[in-house]
This record gives structure tokens, C-alpha cells and sequence, in this order.
């Protein structure tokens, strides 16, 4: 009997060492591949991020070096146009000289241009007591003739020059005060007319354009002084104004036939042929 238990014994202890070898024996290796946390990709390295840094700090370089270039290009583009303006400026203002020049001889003083029996009657009818002399005559006439004379055309072209100086030295901002000062005080002058249409100029040239003062100082240019050398750009002014602010094509198209018509050998005239 003890026998038995004995031998039965012997039985489920090899069966259990049978069963158990199986478990015991797997390796590392099968554990780890059927446990989902062990297949986590590895983390970036610090290398790699240092390398990220570095690329971004060059473009970032690159972006700055880039701003700096177009900042100074701009600049020398405003530097470009302020100097293209003042020399179109000058131009404008010698040729408009040069055209309104009024003859000398046109404005010399009454004195200068008195006959010898005029002079002779005014020198009786100022002289009382004593009558001078001959030569005494001779004399005051020659210091007359002599004396320099400051003519109302100067003194115009002397404000007119003003005026465009403003606009050279403070911008348009600062230039439209003077020459409303100078068409104020010369109605009438030889250079009204390139007032006018400076002025238009330069409300067009402030921030915000004042397009309404413009408009109305081309209009006076192109009604008022239809001779005048700025008549034909007046009229072109007030055409791109018509169609590009108030988006009128109607009138647009009047200012357009007008200077075709007016001006056919003008520059502005010759913008429309091509087109």
C-alpha cells in the first residue's frame, strides 16, 4: 500500500517537472515581443534636436538679412523719387522762366523811357525857384537811368520760386500753404496758372490725398488757362481721377475726348494712342 502511494508519488512529480520546463524555458525574447509597451520607437537623440536648433537659428539669420536688404532698398527708392521730383521740379520752373520771360524793355520805368520833350516839360513843371543847370540835368537824368528797379514781374517770379522751394525743403505737406499765399497775391501773374496746378500736385502728394482740392485746382488750370504749358496734364489728372477714384467712366471719357481734341501733339495725348 505504501508502495502505491509511493509510486503515485513519483508520478505527479515527474508529470509537474514535465509541465513545468516549458514555462520555465521561454526566453526574453518572446516576452518582450508579445508585450506591446516594449515596442515604443526610441526617443530623439539630443543630437538631433540640437540640429533642428541650429537650422532654425540660419533661417532665421537669413530672414533678417533679407529685411535689412529690402529696408534699404526702399529707402534708396524714396531717395530716388524725392531727387527725380526736385530736379523735375527745377525743370518745370526754368522752362515755365523761360516761356513767361517778359522783355525788358517792356517794363522799363516811365522815367527811362521819357522823349526829350517830356522831360524837358516835366523838369519846368517840378522846377520852381532856381532853374538847374545843364549839367546839373545831365546828371539827375543819368541816376535815373542808373538806379536799379525792382519790376512786379520779379517780385512774382521771386514768390513763385518760394513757393516751389517749400515743396523741396518740407514736402508737399508743407508747400501748399505758400503757393495759396501766391495765387492769393498774384491773380494774375504770368505763373498763376503752374500754381494752380502745383497745388493740385500737392494735395495728391499728401497722406490721405486730398482728391476733392485736386480736382479743383486741374479744373481751374484746365478752363481758366488753357494755354498754359500744364493744361494738357491738368486734363489727364483729372481724367485717371474720374476713373480710378470716383470710378466714372462717363466723365472720365469727357476729360479724355477733350484732350484729344485740345492737345492731339501733347505727351498725354499720346499715352491714350497707346493703349
Amino acid at each position: 500500500m505504501l508502495k502505491q502511494h509511493a509510486l503515485f508519488s513519483l508520478a505527479l512529480l515527474s508529470s509537474a517537472s514535465l509541465y513545468a520546463i516549458p514555462i520555465e524555458s521561454r526566453g526574453l525574447s518572446d516576452s518582450n515581443a508579445n508585450n506591446p509597451a516594449m515596442n515604443i520607437p526610441a526617443p530623439i537623440t539630443g543630437n538631433m534636436n540640437w540640429d533642428l536648433i541650429q537650422k532654425n537659428q540660419q533661417l532665421e539669420s537669413q530672414v533678417r538679412e533679407l529685411r535689412g536688404k529690402i529696408e534699404e532698398q526702399d529707402h534708396a527708392i524714396d531717395q530716388l523719387n524725392k531727387e527725380l521730383t526736385n530736379r523735375y521740379t527745377d525743370l518745370d520752373q526754368r522752362l515755365e522762366l523761360l516761356q513767361q520771360k517778359i522783355d525788358p524793355e517792356e517794363v522799363q520805368p516811365e522815367a527811362a523811357t521819357q522823349t526829350p520833350e517830356t522831360a524837358q516839360a516835366t523838369s519846368e513843371i517840378v522846377a520852381t525857384p532856381p532853374r538847374p543847370t545843364t549839367n546839373q540835368q545831365q546828371n539827375t537824368q543819368q541816376s535815373i537811368n542808373n538806379k536799379p528797379i525792382s519790376t512786379p514781374d520779379d517780385q512774382e517770379k521771386a514768390a513763385y520760386t518760394i513757393a516751389l522751394d517749400a515743396y523741396k525743403k518740407g514736402g508737399a505737406k508743407q508747400a501748399i500753404a505758400p503757393m495759396q499765399n501766391f495765387i492769393k497775391n498774384n491773380p494774375n501773374s504770368a505763373y498763376t496758372g503752374n500754381a494752380y496746378f502745383w497745388l493740385a500736385e500737392f494735395n495728391l502728394a499728401i497722406e490721405p490725398p486730398n482728391y476733392t482740392e485736386a480736382k479743383k485746382n486741374y479744373e481751374i488750370v484746365a478752363a481758366k488757362f488753357p494755354n498754359s504749358i500744364k493744361a494738357p496734364r491738368a486734363l489727364y489728372q483729372l481724367y485717371s481721377i474720374a476713373k480710378d477714384v470716383n470710378k466714372n467712366m462717363q466723365t472720365a471719357n469727357v476729360y479724355k475726348n477733350k484732350l484729344l481734341t485740345t492737345y492731339p501733339k501733347s505727351e498725354e495725348a499720346g499715352y491714350f494712342k497707346k493703349i
